[in-house]
């Protein structure tokens, strides 16, 4: 008797659980060439404290290892959330990692415009610091999150949970912005506006991206 092909999904599909033991290996890595990698972005998320990530020397194979183990877990996250069925296929997670990086790309240079425009570079430098280390602390609470998800199977409850984890960091991302950009009353409008066109709208059209590529 001939074996029924397996359906394609996150439960059935190897590559995911391959991916993810490589992206512990490089927070591994980024840990050790790094030290207080971990421990610095979450001290980062839970206080107001403005220490620079990497006062001594920022290590360039730990900077690596640290870049893709976000933007990978970032992107396997988007790509569980907004799959609807059909081929959950590797060439599609591709697709939505290089759209991830081209957001990132985009942003970047759109706040170092901004930045430079309004003379903020001190202010910004130490904003994007922490911010940088906020994403680094979402990616690893979502990572035994996304490890569970793609060896129990593809179920509503998880999917919940990474959006709920997310919005949370999303909302302290908002609160150390106006911490470190408030100025004043004069100061909100250009707040809002910041978050409007690099936080809000960008975000929008990725999801709505990817769930098109998914």
């Amino acid at each position: 008797m001939n074996k029924l092909p397996l359906i394609s999904s996150p439960l059935s599909e190897a590559w995911p659980s391959w991916l993810l033991l490589g992206l512990l290996l490089c927070m591994v890595m980024a840990e050790v060439l790094q030290p207080e990698t971990i421990k610095m972005s979450f001290r980062t998320t839970f206080s107001r404290m403005e220490r620079m990530f990497g006062d001594s020397a920022v290590n360039f194979l730990g900077a690596v290892a640290l870049n893709i183990y976000r933007l990978c877990i970032i992107s396997l996250t988007l790509y569980l959330v907004c799959y609807k069925g059909g081929d959950f296929s590797m060439r599609t997670y591709g697709l939505i990692l290089l759209a991830i990086i081209a957001f990132v790309a985009c942003k970047s240079f759109c706040a170092w415009i901004l930045s430079y425009t309004f003379d903020l570079r001190r202010v910004a430098s130490l904003y994007l610091t922490q911010y940088s280390n906020l994403w680094t602390a979402l990616c690893i609470v979502l990572y035994p999150i996304l490890l569970v998800f793609v060896n129990v199977g593809h179920h509503n409850f998880f999917q919940w949970l990474i959006l709920i984890i997310a919005g949370l960091f999303c909302i302290d991302i908002l609160i150390k912005l106006v911490q470190h950009f408030y100025q004043g009353l004069s100061s909100l409008g250009y707040i809002a506006l910041y978050i409007l066109t690099l936080e809000i709208i960008p975000i929008v059209v990725l999801v709505l991206g990817v769930r098109q590529i998914a």
